[in-house]
């Protein structure tokens, strides 16, 4: 009986070997995809808000009467600026590689899948280092100094941990929103394990469950 066993299981696997790699291919292209979109919304997105904050405070600097409002848009303006210069300098390189994977001529090929998965392995050591504590290193050191300006020249230490403190969250967010397509797919392990002969079927079980609706996803 296990002997008959271990011959069907031997048989799925030489039948789904090939629809395996195709599913394999297909997801770690949507990953590369998927991880594009996201760093070009993150781009956009933290340009535009910088970029709007730092022209926000320089016109209502000039607008404003009052010297303190003047002086703390100032800061705010040379954050925001060097927020858009990190933005613009340091963006994510997810674009990059699902181009690369474009170019690359036959998908499905064993080199080929060598090849995306070292370009998924790059794009996740790069948003591992990316959401290390060391990445918020400049915004420490930015929005320390905003805040000492504020809080020691001006002489106004309360505005001053204020500014630091909703600087030092901006950055969070910006660290947080970044994208982790690569580390997502690269850290999500199969459900079950089909093995026989060596060989190794990874199957994956999805579930969703809502008000009108449930759903169950198998996939190998």
């Amino acid at each position: 009986m296990t002997h008959r066993y271990r011959l069907i299981a031997v048989f799925a696997l030489l039948l789904l070997g090939p629809a395996a790699h195709a599913q394999a291919t297909r997801e770690a292209a949507s990953a590369l995809r998927s991880g594009a979109d996201q760093a070009r919304y993150w781009q956009w997105g933290w340009s535009a808000f910088y970029g709007g904050s730092s022209a926000y405070s320089l016109v209502h600097a000039r607008d404003t009467d009052d010297p303190e409002e003047r002086y703390d848009d100032y800061i705010n303006a040379t954050k925001a600026a060097l927020g858009l210069a990190g933005t613009l300098l340091f963006a994510p390189s997810h674009g990059d590689a699902y181009r690369e994977y474009q170019a690359l001529d036959d998908k499905d090929t064993p080199e080929a899948r060598a090849a995306t998965r070292i370009l998924i392995a790059g794009l996740a050591e790069e948003e591992a280092r990316q959401r290390a504590w060391q990445s918020r290193l400049g915004g420490l050191i930015v929005n320390g100094l905003a805040g000492l300006a504020i809080g020691v020249e001006d002489n106004r230490p309360g505005d001053g941990w204020v500014n630091f403190a909703t600087g030092m969250l901006t950055t969070e967010l910006n660290v947080r929103t970044r994208p982790d397509t690569a580390t997502h797919f690269l850290e999500r392990q199969p459900d079950f394990r089909l093995k026989a002969n060596g060989a190794t079927l990874p199957i994956y079980v999805d579930w969703a469950v809502g008000p009108m609706f449930a759903g169950l996803e198998v996939r190998f």
